[in-house]
């Protein structure tokens, strides 16, 4: 908990004491893998903090899944969307690896803002970052091509490609799988030459 807790002060600009207040309210919670999280058609009323393992966000359409995001250590996750608006998720979040998490309910956290300012303003910044973040990855997704996308995803997240299949990383790139084993042998092709 303590290097989630150096995370917390580092991302929004707080200090030991405050990110201590904010983390009070969370609960720890072990998953296994492939463990729902938040299941499609239940309202989000949960906020986790990942602090081991990775998680997927993925939508069901007539079988097939659309992965639109992954959790990482050190990152937040939830369905903002049902979250703010209390609605039926349209997205399952499970488990891709054992996961510890921290969860704190929308009621907590609404109590500890009404108590704190700065976890309103926390709120805001988060709510901005979460902005920025879908804003790039439409923009990505609308403007660059596949290899583009898949070279960003990696200098992003490099792991990524090691933690899991290809058919889920093709997915979250909205591309065939034989696209990406394509991009890999061109951009090994590429690093053998040079």
């Amino acid at each position: 908990m303590e290097k989630l807790k150096q995370q917390i002060q580092i991302l929004f600009a707080i200090s030991s004491e405050e990110a201590e207040i904010f983390l009070s309210e969370f609960k720890r919670k072990e998953l296994q893998k492939n463990e729902v999280f938040i299941a499609e058609g239940e309202i989000c009323h949960v906020v986790g903090l990942i602090e081991k393992g990775l998680m997927v966000c993925v939508y069901n359409k007539d079988g097939e899944e659309i992965i639109d995001e992954f959790g990482f250590e050190n990152g937040f996750i939830t369905n903002y969307y049902s979250f703010l608006t209390q609605s039926p998720s349209q997205k399952e979040i499970r488990t891709l690896e054992p996961c510890i998490v921290h969860t704190i309910t929308r009621q907590s956290l609404e109590k500890l803002g009404n108590q704190y300012p700065f976890i309103e303003r926390m709120s805001r910044m988060m709510n901005e970052k979460l902005f920025l973040r879908a804003h790039d990855r439409i923009q990505s997704l609308l403007l660059e091509s596949a290899q583009e996308r898949y070279e960003k995803m990696l200098a992003q997240r490099p792991d990524l490609a090691q933690r899991i299949p290809q058919y889920m990383l093709a997915s979250y790139l909205h591309v065939k799988p034989e696209t990406i084993s394509r991009i890999r042998r061109k951009i090994s092709k590429h690093t053998l030459l040079t």
